[in-house]
C-alpha cells in the first residue's frame, strides 16, 4: 500500500473499545485517543457496549462528539484484550472488519502471554503493546512483530480540588495507593503497602501518618476484600478508604493531594497510575520491575528491590508456571520514611519525574509515534 493510501486510511480511523468506562482499558483507549488527536488525527470512537455513556460529564464532553456506530472499512484500532475479541466482533459488521486493516492494542501483566489467546490475536493485521515488557511477551508468544506504543499521560484538571473535598486531614503525611480488585489484588499487592505503612507507623508513632487506599470492585463478602478490610481495621483509624465511583477529575486530584504514591506491585504491564502520579509531581515509591521500568529510574522514583517468585495457583489468570516480583517491604517502608524525613529532596525527585513524563509520554510525542506505527501496520 502506498504512503498516500495509508494516509487516506488514517483519515477514516476508528478506535474501538470502552471510551466512557471507568476502568483500566477505558483509560487505555482514552490516552491513546488523546495522543492521536495531538498528532493531528480525529478518530471516530466506537463504544462497543455503550454501558457507561453520560456518567462522567468530563468524559462526555471530551469523547462524546466523536462516537460512531460503525467500524471503519479502512482502518480500526481495537483497545481491547484478547479475551474480549469474540464478544466484540459479534457486535460489529463482519464485512467492514474483513476489508479493513485492524490493529489490536491489548494489555497484559506477566512475562509470558497466554497461548490460549494467541489465536485471538491472529484475526488482526497489526499488534501493539504499551511497554517493552508486554511487547516482548506478545512477540515471543506469536512470533510476530509487535509495535511498542506507550500510553500518553496528560493530567490536565478541569477543576482543582483540595484535601477537604476528600476528607483528608490537612496536615497529615499521606501515603496513597489505588487499585481495582478486577485487576487481581495479588498482582497489585495492597497488603504489602499496608505492611510497609504499619512498619513506618511502628517506628514513628508520633508522626502524622495517614494512609489512603482507593479501591473498587470485589464483592463485599469476597475473602480478598474482607481480608483487606480486616487488615485496615487493625490500623485503628490511620487508614482512610475510598470506594465510591469518582470522576476522572476527582481521581487526578486525589493523586495530587498525596505526599507519596506507593505501588508495591508484583507486576505491571505499563503502570499508568505510577506515570500519572509522576506527571502530577507526587513522589513515587514502587517495585523496580516490569512495565513501569520504561519510564522510571533511580533519578525519578524510589525503587524497591525485589525477588522473582512463582505465581501461586489462582493468583492471576494464566499464571501457572510464571514468575513475578516479590518486593522488599521493609526497604519500601524505609523509602516512604525517606520521603517523610527529606521533603525537599523528595520534591526535587518528583519534579525530575514530572519533567521526564512530560517529555517522554506527552500526547504529541506518543501520538507521532502512534502515527508512525499506524502507517507501518
Amino acid at each position: 500500500m502506498s504512503a498516500a493510501e495509508h494516509d487516506g486510511d488514517l483519515a477514516d480511523l476508528v478506535v474501538v473499545g470502552h471510551p466512557f468506562a471507568p476502568i483500566g482499558m477505558g483509560e487505555h483507549l482514552r490516552s491513546t485517543v488523546r495522543a492521536l488527536r495531538a498528532a493531528g488525527l480525529k478518530p471516530g470512537l466506537l463504544d462497543v457496549y455503550g454501558l457507561d455513556r453520560g456518567r462522567d460529564p468530563d468524559l462526555e464532553r471530551a469523547y462524546g462528539p466523536d462516537v460512531t456506530r460503525k467500524l471503519s472499512p479502512s482502518l480500526n484500532l481495537f483497545c481491547i484484550n484478547a479475551n474480549e475479541v469474540d464478544e466484540v466482533l459479534t457486535r460489529l459488521d463482519a464485512g467492514d472488519f474483513a476489508q479493513a486493516r485492524n490493529i489490536i492494542f491489548p494489555a497484559w501483566e506477566l512475562p509470558d502471554y497466554p497461548q490460549a489467546w494467541v489465536e485471538k490475536l491472529a484475526a488482526f493485521d497489526g499488534l501493539w503493546a504499551p511497554s517493552t515488557f508486554v511487547q516482548d511477551a506478545i512477540a515471543r508468544a506469536t512470533g510476530r512483530s509487535v509495535a511498542k506504543v506507550p500510553l500518553a499521560v496528560d493530567m490536565k484538571l478541569s477543576a482543582f480540588l483540595g484535601r477537604r473535598w476528600f476528607d483528608i486531614p490537612e496536615h497529615a503525611f499521606v501515603v496513597m495507593f489505588a487499585f481495582d480488585f478486577s485487576s487481581y489484588a495479588a498482582r497489585k499487592n495492597p497488603f504489602a503497602v499496608l505492611e510497609a505503612f504499619e512498619q513506618l507507623a511502628a517506628r514513628r508513632p508520633e508522626a502524622p501518618l495517614h494512609a489512603l487506599i482507593k479501591y473498587k470492585g470485589g464483592a463485599p463478602d469476597s475473602p480478598e476484600r474482607k481480608a483487606l478490610e480486616a487488615r485496615i481495621a487493625r490500623l485503628n483509624g490511620r487508614v482512610q478508604t475510598i470506594t465510591r465511583e469518582m470522576s476522572d477529575n476527582e481521581v487526578k486530584n486525589l493523586f495530587r493531594n498525596a505526599d507519596v504514591f506507593v505501588s508495591l506491585h508484583r507486576s505491571e504491564g505499563f503502570g499508568r497510575g505510577l506515570a500519572e502520579a509522576m506527571a502530577l509531581g507526587t513522589p513515587v515509591v514502587a517495585t523496580g520491575w516490569s512495565g513501569n521500568m520504561d519510564f522510571m529510574d533511580p533519578e525519578t522514583a524510589l525503587l524497591a528491590d525485589h525477588q522473582l517468585v512463582p505465581v501461586k495457583a489462582g493468583e492471576y489468570l494464566y499464571g501457572e508456571g510464571q514468575s513475578w516480583a516479590e518486593p522488599d517491604v521493609a526497604q519500601a517502608s524505609r523509602l516512604i520514611e525517606q520521603v517523610l524525613d527529606h521533603p525537599v529532596e523528595a520534591r526535587a525527585m518528583a519534579q525530575r519525574a514530572r519533567r521526564s513524563i512530560r517529555i517522554r509520554l506527552n500526547p504529541k510525542t506518543v501520538g507521532l509515534h502512534a502515527l508512525e506505527a499506524l502507517r507501518s501496520a
